[in-house]
């Protein structure tokens, strides 16, 4: 982008404000977008300690939300940052205006009287690598008086789980600048909410964490001034917007939505057959393989011919498994021979929350080899069923069982549509019968045009929701 130039708004940006349309990331990318209004006093500061990162594979983009301050002479001082003007429209709508001229496989919003701390970026991006599952990445803030000057580091509260319980008690991330977010999960939750003026990040939080896990990094990225003329210093406006943003979630703590995950699950179970395999393009994120009992293989894989973790080795035995999930569906390989190079037997085994009939284990002669599940499907009225894994080599040799639900997860990008048709087709080859793409996913259309075009020409859709998921046949 062109400092040099003023850009409109994009027209994928509806006439509120408020985010459409799914974006190209750039691989590695992270786009820090800096709305400003009037405050152009701080504005070069905030600039200034972007370009200071360690992490270098980054864009800056600063919203001027109709601005009357000189915000536009301060942005176009850095060569290397892009400007956006628009009518003043508040400060989420000018994030979502970022967002949508912008690149990067990861965002950051930088408020212009912020700073980010120089390892900001690459903390982020180092944790979001780590854990490709999680929606966005936090960690802690330092604070700043107007002058810039250091306040103090106070303890920021340290949240390892139940993330979405601990938003809805309260707001436990102080500063917006010391969250790095995955662009896929982003788009997915339509952005920033137009209509709130202030608690915006809290609103968002709340959104994405009811759905996707999240990770707290815990290390100080940013510093958070504290002026009288910031948004936060209103402090009955900012509970206002706070009791918004909460009852909100009125609706879902109740019970009465669903979750994307049983969506797309309800969908499966409509179009796809029982026995079939569905590769899924998961994120890492395994509650997208609770297909109802259905073969589900995380796309892409990192290896074929993975065989899972070990799970018991010997002659022979019998092991009380309890922790059989309802819809997921696992695989258990026993091997033996040289080297435990030879498979013997596999079995599957999948928990269903109803009881159905089981399949009748064969009892086999003493010098065969056998892996047998009972009961099998497992009765999980509860979430978690129990059964009985009991095996034999045969011939009194050592065996292993491996076990797999879902196959290795490749949490790396393919580099081009050339990679990412290989790994369609590797998998395909495995036995791999349908490509399911949760909404998460759809940014693989558009950024691999040609994976795109050959998934269209060759594998008809099966399912098209452009809210949920797009299934194509790969039979």
């Amino acid at each position: 982008m062109n400092s040099a130039d003023t850009v409109k708004h994009s027209a994928a940006i509806s006439s509120d404000g408020s985010l459409k349309g799914v974006s190209k990331p750039e691989s590695g990318l992270v786009s820090v977008i800096i709305p400003c209004y009037n405050q152009a006093h701080f504005l070069d500061e905030a600039i200034e300690s972007v370009l200071a990162q360690t992490y270098s594979n980054r864009e800056i983009i600063v919203v001027d939300d109709g601005s009357t301050d000189n915000t536009a002479t301060v942005a176009r001082c850095h060569s290397p940052v892009g400007y956006i003007y628009q009518e003043n429209a508040g400060p989420s709508a000018a994030r979502n205006t970022g967002v949508k001229e912008s690149r990067g496989e990861y965002l950051v919003f930088l408020d212009a009287d912020d700073r980010l701390l120089p390892e900001a970026l690459e903390i982020g991006v180092g944790c979001l690598r780590q854990h490709p599952e999680c929606a966005f990445a936090s960690g802690f803030c330092r604070l700043i008086v107007a002058d810039g000057s250091l306040l103090g580091k106070p303890e920021q509260p340290s949240i390892a789980r139940d993330y979405y319980l601990e938003f809805l008690r309260r707001n436990y991330i102080w500063c917006p600048g010391s969250v790095i977010y995955q662009r896929s999960i982003f788009e997915i939750v339509k952005g920033f909410d137009t209509s709130l003026g202030r608690c915006e990040d809290y609103d968002l939080f709340l959104r994405i964490t009811k759905d996707h896990p999240i990770f707290c990094h815990n290390q100080f990225v940013a510093d958070y001034r504290l002026h009288n003329s910031s948004r936060s210093a209103d402090q009955a406006s900012m509970l206002q917007d706070t009791l918004s943003a909460l009852d909100a979630q009125w609706d879902f703590v109740k019970g009465n939505k669903r979750s994307a995950e049983d969506e797309i699950l309800e969908i499966a179970a409509a179009n796809l057959p029982r026995d079939s395999t569905i590769a899924v393009a998961t994120a890492g994120k395994s509650e997208l393989l609770k297909l109802g009992g259905r073969r589900a293989w995380h796309f892409p894989q990192a290896s074929t011919n993975d065989r899972g973790r070990l799970f018991q080795q010997g002659a022979e035995g019998s092991v009380d498994v309890p922790w059989i999930e309802a819809g997921m569906r696992y695989e258990f390989r026993l091997f033996g021979g040289a080297k435990h190079s030879k498979e013997l037997a596999a079995i599957s085994v999948i928990a269903v929350p109803e009881p159905e009939s089981p399949i009748n284990a064969t009892r086999p002669q003493t010098d065969q080899a056998c892996l047998i599940a009972e009961p099998n499907p497992v009765p999980a009225p509860n979430r978690f069923g129990r059964t009985t894994i009991t095996w034999k080599t045969g011939d009194g040799s050592e065996g292993r069982i491996y076990l797999s639900h879902g196959g290795s997860y490749d949490s790396r990008n393919p580099r081009n549509s050339d990679e990412a048709i290989s790994h369609l087709e590797a998998i395909r080859a495995r036995g791999a019968q349908y490509l399911l793409l949760p909404a998460t996913a759809f940014w693989w259309l558009d950024y691999y045009q040609q994976f795109r075009e050959h998934l269209e020409a060759r594998y008809p859709v099966v399912v098209r929701d452009e809210r949920t998921c797009i299934i194509f046949d790969l039979r």
